[in-house]
């Protein structure tokens, strides 16, 4: 079964038969074996036989998704749409609202020329897709990165042109150390969708070929995909506390927050850290999205949707404290930050960010997860050389992810 199964994968079809054949003939009971025979026949367009085996597995092992979508692929190829529909609802009930068996009942519900009914089981399937996509995203967060593999392909399968699959299952395979595979599942992402800027950032994580900092249209889509789910996917299933700590080292140092100005503001969750403390606060998002939540808490003087190098760049208020949690994991260099940003800030303010760390660069890109790292020794003389005193440091965790503890620093520089 295991190196039929390989040889299918790989479209050795005609070899996979052999093999099932032989293991059949010997006396084997498999539904399994049954169910990648039905397979092989269905893509030699031998429907009636692939029809006939699949058949024989649904009866024999109902839970075998394979054996209902050959079942339902090929009574539809043989232009028996009511046995299909019929077969299709039956899998259905033992797999709701399965996407390949969903988007065949609509196939077979278009064939029967009702529409309405075909279009309901389009959107479902539609549904059912970003669900099996939102949770292969989570699977891979929390470490179980075969079943993520298992349910990115799984899409791939029902849903080919799907760019998103794709370009999450490239990311997972980056994960993974995959960087070959991971290669060509971005490049049919970015084939199927050219614009893609998430899947032109990984693949140059996956070529080795960093840019200094993030795309702002990359950084952009990714928060405006998030913004819903932002602050409960990365507070309450990661453990981010950045905003609560930073806040508590600019108590405890009893940092100037008359004008405060807070870069890659997110939903503000920086600002609720601080709520109380500060007199007033600008946000600056890439995210439109982001900075729509961030609006609703009526926490900021001012929520402006912008690049942070341009903004800071064309501001004209001067600002006692600068803000930056989580930001420069998508800015590698951290100097392109400071020149613009000791024109705004005034003498003996303070520069607050937080760092992912790596072994003592002043910046690296993680070839696994596209995030950019950094070290206080190789950051300290940037600091200096804009303007800055070195900074204090204190190391932290910076979230959980992948069932691993992700390392990190907080660090207040002066400006002077």
């Amino acid at each position: 079964m295991t190196c039929s199964g390989l040889l299918l994968h790989r479209k050795a079809t005609a070899q996979a038969e052999a093999v099932l054949r032989r293991a059949l003939d010997a006396g084997l009971d498999s539904a399994p074996a049954l169910a990648n025979l039905a397979l092989c026949c269905s893509r030699q367009n031998r429907h009636q036989e692939a029809a006939e085996l699949a058949r024989s597995a649904t009866r024999s092992q109902p839970a075998l998704i394979s054996a209902w979508n050959t079942l339902g692929a090929a009574l539809l190829a043989l232009g028996q749409p009511a046995d299909a529909e019929t077969e299709l609802l039956q899998g259905l009930a033992e797999h709701p609202e399965q996407p390949a068996l969903t988007l065949l009942l609509g196939h077979a519900r278009r064939a029967l020329q009702r529409d309405e009914e075909a279009e309901e089981s389009y959107r479902q399937f539609d549904q059912a897709g970003q669900r099996l996509f939102e949770e292969a995203e989570l699977l891979t967060l929390s470490g179980r990165l075969l079943e993520a593999e298992h349910q990115f392909r799984q899409l791939i399968a029902t849903q080919p042109r799907n760019p998103s699959a794709h370009a999450g299952l490239g990311r997972l395979l980056l994960r993974r150390g995959q960087a070959e595979e991971a290669i060509e599942s971005l490049e049919r992402a970015l084939a199927l969708d050219p614009n893609d800027a998430t899947s032109q950032h990984f693949l140059g994580v996956a070529r080795a070929q960093p840019s200094d900092h993030s795309s702002a249209a990359y950084v952009r889509s990714l928060f405006d995909y998030y913004a819903e789910r932002f602050d409960e996917s990365l507070v309450d299933t990661l453990g981010y506390r950045i905003p609560e700590e930073m806040a508590r080292r600019l108590l405890d140092e009893k940092v100037d927050l008359t004008e405060v100005l807070d870069l890659g503001c997110g939903t503000g969750l920086m600002a609720a850290a601080l709520d109380g403390y500060f007199g007033a606060m600008d946000g600056v998002d890439l995210s439109g999205n982001m900075l729509g939540l961030a609006g609703r808490t009526g926490r900021y003087r001012e929520l402006f949707c912008d690049d942070i190098v341009d903004f800071m760049a064309s501001c004209r208020t001067r600002y006692s404290t600068v803000l930056a949690a989580d930001v420069l994991v998508y800015a590698g260099d951290l100097g392109r930050l400071l020149e613009p940003m000791k024109d705004l800030l005034e003498p003996g303010g303070v520069f607050a960010f937080s760092i992912e760390l790596n072994n003592g660069e002043a910046w690296s890109l993680n070839g696994k997860t596209g995030r950019y790292q950094h070290h206080p020794d190789g950051l300290d003389p940037i600091l200096e050389a804009h303007g800055f005193s070195p900074a204090a440091w204190t190391l932290t965790t910076i979230r959980q992810e992948v069932r691993e503890r992700i390392p990190g620093a907080i660090a207040l520089a002066w400006r002077t």
